[in-house]
């Protein structure tokens, strides 16, 4: 477990692992078909206090995989940007992880998804940054 001090929010080997804040229609649901060993975090609130900050961190330990999700309303630039301080904050703990980056907001204007300023996290994250309305459903 690479958060010390912070107990997952899901057990062990969690055949699905769903983050959603309440109140908000959008989520992300991590299907952990082959039982892996996974701990989930909720950053925003819990793991760090203050700051930019995504909402939650889900990792798949034996594949040594961690999803950093952030659930929005509709500022994806925001978002993207919420992602990389989180990534910069916990990057020691994170150092033995193949990163991927998770947005899933309630609506998306089509000029933001072309924005040089959201292109520039596309490009920096090379195909690990996925992106949906509502929600995204994976195998992790």
């Amino acid at each position: 477990m690479p958060l010390r001090g912070f107990e997952s929010i899901c057990s062990k080997n969690a055949g699905q692992i769903v983050s959603r804040d309440k109140g908000n229609p959008q989520y992300h649901k991590g299907i952990n078909a082959a039982r892996s060993c996974v701990t989930h975090y909720k950053i925003d609130g819990d793991v760090i206090k203050s700051g930019d900050r995504c909402d939650y961190l889900l990792i798949n330990e034996d594949k040594r995989v961690a999803y950093l999700i952030e659930l929005k309303g509709s500022d994806l630039v925001k978002a993207a940007s919420q992602l990389a301080a989180t990534e910069e904050v916990l990057n020691q703990e994170l150092s033995n992880y193949r990163l991927q980056y998770r947005i899933v907001a309630n609506k998306c204007k089509t000029q933001e998804i072309y924005s040089s300023a959201y292109r520039k996290y596309q490009i920096r994250w090379k195909g690990r940054l996925i992106q949906k309305t509502r929600f995204i459903e994976e195998e992790i």
